[in-house]
């Protein structure tokens, strides 16, 4: 065949110049071809040049990155003008015909235009990043002589007759257009940056982002192309795969990102709707209508992105349609807009461009959604964090929020919030995918159309009932779960104390019972799930074989609308759970705190006149008549008893732990020489009276009302009976007593077992935790029982090949439609066929569905409680040496990820490999010629998501461990905001959570755009699947006679072939991060527990046991870990039945760990105690422990009832729990509380004082009545004249019972039967008080001494 520029057929018509060289088509053709070769031969030498000098470089820098004026306009024209390119060369071929020779005139100055179009923007590019605006002089030219061109080739059109009805000249007109808008584009570049017939050039500086070369963010700065194809971050996938990504990596944050730039902007929208509205009240509508003021526009901007890529997703159905119709190549010199789109190649193309251009605006929709929504997260936890420095702290002590609450509201509300902003687009896309979806099939099918929209119809309140439904499961699902943690968190707490009392099995039930509760509630909501999401298959199917002759594009488009109702679903659940979070808010938002009104007046730093003061605002002044007044620079001391209100005024004993010696030495050297003599204002709370003659200033409090202020010497003479009663306290004579020196070294203090929520050693704990799990091979044991289990499963393969049987059933049919075969009545076993294979496929997909997640949550169920069973068991050694955060997050992150992620993760893996493989299998029996093409794009897709799950995992473990420093730091803020307050380091910490904020956002952010960058590749290539299949497929048809039902059946099957290859890589991804959940907690169930079996049976130990409280204590050696040092070393003692033994020592000298040994919370490897003539080694732990009494330093109550924290075990009636509380001075507290014994106790008691707090820990030891009693360091937090009450009490009322009093206050020990000193885990001295009294060198003496 000849090929020639104008052709050749034996004529000259093709050259003929008689009416003038511009009345020649094929000239001006030639003519239109000079701008674009001037373009290429102009601008290729200085691309050359410029990627020469750039050859050396890794990297431009991108602080030249400067956009010139018109940069997104360029790129969107450029677009549209390489498309229009497209269709030309297009139309060019089509209208060739199938003549003897070829006409090159027809395509070929398009195909040149393409080329140069593509070299003009490259060509932008480069001279845009290296900001030398001078060279686009050439483009000013070439957009000139384009211009030109085309416009005498359009005006010789219209000379020529040529009009609308030609799809050329259409495409002539439309070219002209794009020439002339992208030359006054190149026009305003100039008048902008006048770099040419300007005598001064205007200077333009980059953004200050571009300036830092720690932000490495880059999305907001690059090109449109790069933008929308996530070009950028190739080099950041590949840096990834060769080393781990850190903080260090990823670098800062953009300007316009941070969370201190979007909380002024979120801040600024809440005072315009303040403004608005001054007098109502700020509800949730000024909240909603704040953020989509501050918030909305790129929201707007999200929401156009994917109404285009839901109006371009009908191009598939409407093209597969056409292609099934039109299997056929037309040839003609001018053809119209209808004929041109009556050729199956054009179709074909078409449907590629619409699949990328609409892949890659659905995945920008998502992108600015996501991104909006990080930013509001960033301002929410921002603007909440500046709230709770202005709580109140009755909000807190009161029980109207807790940490935990916070916490929540920060790790989930907030979250739940930022993807509320990422589904709202599906609240008004789907509806309008369905209605023009219905649209559509009507004016296809016609009547059989509405079947479907009848079927819509009827189950869309069904839809909404499932989705309310559903809504209600998730939301008792998360009270369960909140539940279930906090009933964890305290038990964790309080876990030594639960071991001391042997309540293991009553906090281990209630947790269970809860957590029974919680798998039910997950049991309804993934039945909800299953209903939900399978609902509408029927109506899938039923459109399917409703229709005659159009089945594949019915098959397309109710694919496509079936897509729609089921993400439909989803906004619906996420607006009813964001009512919860939105409550929560509305009441975080009150109760500020509000400053005390004070004067500053003479010599006083503080004074405070007819002072009235609550903890609510409705409740009783908790302070009452206040007057006071603390004196400049000098040192005020206030005391008072337990509940006086000295917690109330200001901060409780600081000195209440130290040892005498400890807290000596911090009076002498911290406040007397370092403070005081820098004339520091100093208000000092304590029960140590013996340092009141230090005191320049002494208030006493009195049930919530000023006692008595002043001097000491104005006390002494005003109110001598409290003077008195004073000198009593402190065993003292009327001068002050001389005091002895005091060691100057000590002992370290003793490590504090308690632990934030989310201890930031949690972090380390965890790296170390992946670092060594990482090497063992069996930790998926746990999960392989599941993966086996579900791939046994049969139904899942019937219900995969039913559908495909479904689908070829129905492309048969439209086979013999379309050829017309078959008269109406032979359609009959097509119909009964697909309907029997319809109902099954709705059956199986809801069965496998609902099989799939209750399988999962059987074992997760098992995972749980043998999880709780392990840690409730482990030795405490094990909660010494873990934090608190990290045994936390497994039961609250892992086991969540366990419960609701990996099997919803599995089930969807499962299924869209399967998917995919049905695709591609049915494409290949379609079109064998498929396969070839198969190999290089598996070879695409295998490379791809290699180097995307690296970077993945790496971003996700990154954004996982940057929460978890940001949630510390809300909980320590909230533990420690008094403290915060009191050394005004408010900014401070606002800069902290600005950092940590803004390091999990930029996490949050690359990791989001890690996925944007493998989905848009997984879409191209799904892209050129559809592509190569119908391009194979026509082909097979229009020479191998293949049928067009067969075709439609390809395509339809190729154009989810993206989405099914996003899905599999995504899900392969997810799986693997939420895989070390279970190596997380499969580390924790290695975890050795202690040996609570015994050698002696129940009926081998006598029931009231220990009835006389005799204790031996042989060679005892004991330690906290077989690899530490001994802590106890050969000690021996003998305590007589009934006596009151007295142990003391400096911080560190072993009286702890030897009041533990009697509950073998050590390990004791040598020695043995006996009591009551039976070795305590051969006892069950549970016996043990449930037979000895123990109150301990530290204060700890649960939330629930005065009567649960009393009696967990509901053992004891009324009248024995009110002289416990008799007994410890509570039993007036309790009274005056409403309810009495069932008087709420907010979570860690925090609605009682420390001393009161120790009190009720008293009374819970007196409940028991057991014959031994020990008390360690019991009444550190409590004030002298009330632990003299209590220890006359118990040398009282326990006067036939064994007491071990181990005591910081040496004088509450005086009156004890034995002394025990240690040191070092050695007893020093052991005899009578009044023995070692008289020693002059005891070490008891000097203590007694030391803290008179």
């Amino acid at each position: 065949m000849a090929l020639a520029f104008c052709g050749d057929e034996g004529n000259s018509t093709a050259y003929n110049v008689d009416h003038g060289v511009l009345n020649n088509g094929c000239f001006v053709d030639a003519l239109n071809v000079v701008p674009h070769v001037f373009l290429l031969f102009i601008t290729f030498p200085i691309l050359f040049i410029g990627w020469g000098s750039q050859s050396s470089k890794v990297h431009i820098h991108h602080s030249t990155w400067l956009h010139f004026p018109g940069h997104n306009l360029r790129w969107i024209l450029t677009f549209i003008l390489l498309f229009v390119l497209v269709c030309e060369i297009a139309e060019g071929i089509v209208s060739d015909g199938v003549s003897e020779s070829r006409h090159l005139h027809l395509y070929m100055p398009a195909g040149m235009a393409f080329l140069a179009a593509i070299t003009s923007v490259v060509y932008y590019h480069n001279i845009e990043t290296s900001n030398f605006p001078k060279l686009l002089i050439a483009l000013l030219f070439y957009w000139t002589l384009a211009f030109i061109t085309k416009t005498i080739k359009f005006v010789k059109f219209c000379d020529n007759g040529v009009g609308f009805s030609q799809l050329r000249f259409c495409l002539t007109g439309l070219l002209v257009v794009l020439y002339g808008m992208l030359l006054a584009v190149e026009i305003n570049v100039i008048r902008v940056r006048r770099y040419v017939f300007f005598k001064t050039p205007k200077e333009v500086k980059p953004p200050e982002d571009l300036q830092d070369l720690g932000v490495r963010f880059l999305q907001p700065f690059v090109n449109l192309l790069s933008k929308g194809t996530y070009w950028w971050m190739n080099t950041f996938i590949k840096t990834a795969h060769k080393k781990p990504i850190d903080l260090k990596t990823i670098g800062k944050l953009p300007i316009a990102m941070r969370a201190l730039t979007n909380y002024i902007r979120l801040n600024e929208a809440f005072e315009a709707q303040k403004n608005k509205r001054p007098s109502s009240p700020q509800g949730s509508g000024s909240i909603w209508r704040a953020l989509c003021c501050a918030f909305g526009r790129p929201l707007l901007l999200s929401s156009t992105f994917r109404i285009l890529a839901d109006l371009l997703g009908f191009a598939g159905p409407l093209c597969i349609s056409g292609i099934v119709h039109n299997t056929k190549i037309l040839g003609v010199f001018f053809i119209s807009s209808q004929e041109f789109l009556s050729n199956a190649y054009v179709l074909a193309v078409l449907l590629f461009f619409a699949l990328l251009l609409q892949r890659t605006f659905l995945q920008a929709s998502y992108y600015v959604a996501i991104e909006t929504g990080i930013n509001l997260r960033g301002a929410i936890q921002t603007k909440i964090y500046n709230k709770i420095m202005q709580l109140s702290t009755s909000n807190m002590s009161m029980g109207e929020m807790t940490a935990g609450q916070i916490c929540n509201l920060v790790a989930i509300d907030t979250n739940q919030l930022m993807w509320f902003f990422f589904l709202c687009p599906n609240l008004w896309a789907m509806p309008v995918q369905i209605i023009v979806g219905v649209l559509l099939l009507y004016y296809l099918l016609g009547i059989s159309a509405l079947i479907g929209a009848a079927v819509i119809i009827v189950l869309a309140p069904v839809q909404y009932f499932v989705a309310t439904k559903l809504s209600q499961a998730q939301r008792s699902t998360l009270e369960y779960s909140n539940e279930r943690l906090k009933k964890t968190n305290e038990m964790l707490r309080g876990i030594k104390l639960l071991k001391l009392y042997a309540w293991e099995h009553i906090f281990h039930s209630s947790v269970e019972e809860t957590r029974q509760k919680e798998m039910t509630s997950l049991k309804s909501f993934a039945l909800y799930t299953s209903i939900s999401s399978k609902s509408f298959s029927f109506f899938i199917h039923y459109s399917q074989h409703a229709c005659l002759c159009l089945g594949c594009f019915a098959g397309a488009a109710t694919n496509y609308c079936y897509f729609c109702l089921s993400v439909f679903s989803q906004p619906l659940k996420v607006v009813n759970r964001k009512r919860p979070a939105r409550e929560d808010w509305n009441n975080y938002t009150s109760h500020t705190r509000r400053p005390i009104n004070i004067t500053e007046l003479d010599d006083f730093c503080v004074k405070i006149t007819n002072g009235f003061f609550t903890w609510t605002p409705e409740g009783p002044p908790a302070l009452s008549n206040i007057d006071i007044r603390i004196p400049q620079g000098q040192l005020t001391m206030i005391v008072g008893q337990v509940g006086c209100g000295k917690s109330s005024l200001l901060l409780d004993d600081p000195f209440s732990a130290l040892d005498i010696h400890l807290s000596d030495h911090l009076m002498q050297e911290g406040i007397l020489k370092m403070l005081r003599e820098d004339k520091r204002t100093v208000v000092l709370v304590t029960h140590k009276l013996q340092y009141l003659p230090h005191a320049d200033w002494i208030i006493a409090m009195k049930d919530g009302y000023i006692q008595r202020e002043g001097t000491l010497k104005d006390i002494q003479k005003s109110e001598t009976e409290l003077f008195e009663h004073w000198k009593t306290l402190m065993n003292r004579q009327d001068q002050e007593l001389e005091k002895t020196t005091i060691e100057t070294k000590t002992v370290l203090e003793r490590t504090n077992l308690r632990r934030t929520m989310y201890s930031r050693e949690a972090l380390l704990k965890d790296d170390e935790e992946d670092e060594e799990e990482a090497t063992e091979s069996d930790d998926e044991d746990n999960l392989s029982s599941v993966l086996h289990q579900r791939a046994k499963m049969p139904w899942r393969l019937l219900k995969h090949t039913v559908m495909v049987a479904i689908d070829y059933c129905l492309a048969r049919w439209t086979s013999d439609a379309i050829s017309e075969k078959m008269e109406k009545e032979g359609f009959t076993p097509y119909i009964f066929s697909v309907l029997i294979l319809c109902c099954l496929g709705i059956v199986l997909c809801l069965v496998t569905s609902i099989a799939v997640e209750w399988t999962g949550l059987k074992v997760t169920k098992k995972l749980h409680a043998s999880l709780l069973n392990k840690i409730i068991l482990a030795p405490m050694r094990f909660f010494e040496t873990t934090p608190l955060g990290s045994i936390l997050n497994r039961f609250s992150a892992d086991c969540n990820t366990i419960d609701q992620h990996i099997p919803a993760t599995l089930e969807c893996l499962s299924r869209s490999t399967l998917l995919c493989v049905s695709a591609l299998a049915v494409i290949s029996y379609v079109t064998p010629m498929f396969l070839i093409a198969l190999v290089p794009l598996a070879i695409m897709c295998y490379f791809i998501q290699k180097y995307f799950r690296v970077a993945s995992r790496d971003l996700q473990q990154l954004d996982d461990s940057t929460q978890l420093p940001l949630l510390s730091h809300f909980s320590e803020t909230v533990e420690g905001l008094t403290t915060i307050r009191a050394f005004r380091y408010e900014a401070k910490f606002r800069q902290k959570l600005l950092e940590y904020t803004d390091s999990n956002n930029i996490a949050s952010l690359f990791l989001t755009a890690a996925n944007r960058w493998l989905e848009v590749r997984m879409e191209y290539i799904g892209a050129c699947v559809v592509l190569i299949a119908a391009v194979t497929s026509i082909t097979n048809c229009l020479y191998s006679k293949l049928s067009s039902g067969l075709v439609g059946l390809g395509l339809t099957y190729a154009l989810m072939v993206s989405n099914y290859l996003n899905w599999m890589v995504r899900n392969l991804a997810d799986m693997e991060i939420q895989l070390g959940a279970v190596k997380r907690i499969h580390g924790l169930l290695k975890t050795e527990a202690e040996n609570y079996e015994g050698l002696l049976s129940s009926s081998q130990i006598p029931q009231n046991w220990p009835d006389r409280g005799e204790i031996q204590i042989q060679n005892l050696s004991v330690r906290y870990d077989s690899n530490l040092k001994p802590v106890l070393k050969h000690v021996n003692a003998h305590i007589s039945p009934g006596q009151k033994i007295g142990i003391c020592g400096r911080t560190g000298s072993g009286k702890s760990s030897f009041s533990l040994a009697f509950f073998r919370m050590v390990d004791t490897f040598e020695g043995r105690i006996i009591i009551d003539g039976i070795d305590i080694a051969k006892l069950p732990l549970q016996t043990l422990r449930s037979r000895l009494s123990i109150i301990l330093q530290d204060p700890i109550l649960f939330s629930g009832t005065i009567r649960f924290n009393l009696d967990p075990e509901k053992k004891c009636t009324d009248s024995m729990l009110w002289e416990a509380l008799e007994i410890a001075q509570l039993k007036h507290v309790v009274k005056a509380l409403p309810g009495g014994l069932d008087a709420i106790v907010t979570e860690g008691g925090e609605n009682f004082s420390q001393g009161q707090r120790q009190l009720f820990c008293l009374a819970r030891a007196f409940v028991r009545k057991t014959s031994i009693f020990i008390m360690d360091e019991a009444t550190a937090s409590i004030d002298m004249a009330t632990e003299n009450i209590l220890q006359k009490v118990v040398m009282t009322a326990f006067a036939d019972r064994t007491v071990v009093t181990i005591a910081h206050r040496v004088h509450t020990i005086l009156n004890a039967d034995l002394v025990i000193v240690m040191k070092r885990g050695l007893i020093l001295e052991y005899d009578k008080p009044e023995v070692l009294l008289e020693q002059e060198d005891s070490v008891f003496a000097s203590f007694v001494q030391a803290d008179k």
